[in-house]
């Protein structure tokens, strides 16, 4: 017996890393698409967040963006952690636990809308 038998598993680092690699590759595909549109040139600064720099829209970005990055993060370590168990590619783990995630914390933020 060479433990042929045994089932495979993923790796949770690498799947993990994978997870992370689908949401770098989200968050520049929309910054590559945001930066390619044309600003207008007459920039009317009386609105409220209407001349903002780079920096201060990450800020601002961040700020608000931040507790549903928390929560997409905490999701996906345990999906990709049940998902590393039963699958055995890192690759379909850390994929299956960014898809789940994001469903998760869509439906999350749907929910937690709807009963404000």
């Amino acid at each position: 017996m060479d433990g042929d038998g045994a089932p495979k598993r993923a790796s949770f680092g690498l799947s993990m890393l994978v997870a992370l690699g689908w949401y770098v590759t989200v968050i520049a595909a929309n910054y590559a698409g945001h930066s390619q549109i044309p600003t207008a040139p007459v920039r009317d600064c009386g609105e409220i967040f209407s001349c903002l720099s780079p920096a201060q829209e990450l800020m601002l970005l961040l700020l608000f963006a931040g507790p549903l990055l928390a929560a997409l993060l905490l999701c996906t370590a345990g999906l990709s952690l049940l998902f590393a168990r039963l699958v055995p590619s890192s690759v379909l783990a850390g994929s299956a636990a960014a898809a789940g995630s994001v469903a998760v914390v869509v439906v999350g933020a749907l929910v937690w809308g709807a009963t404000r």
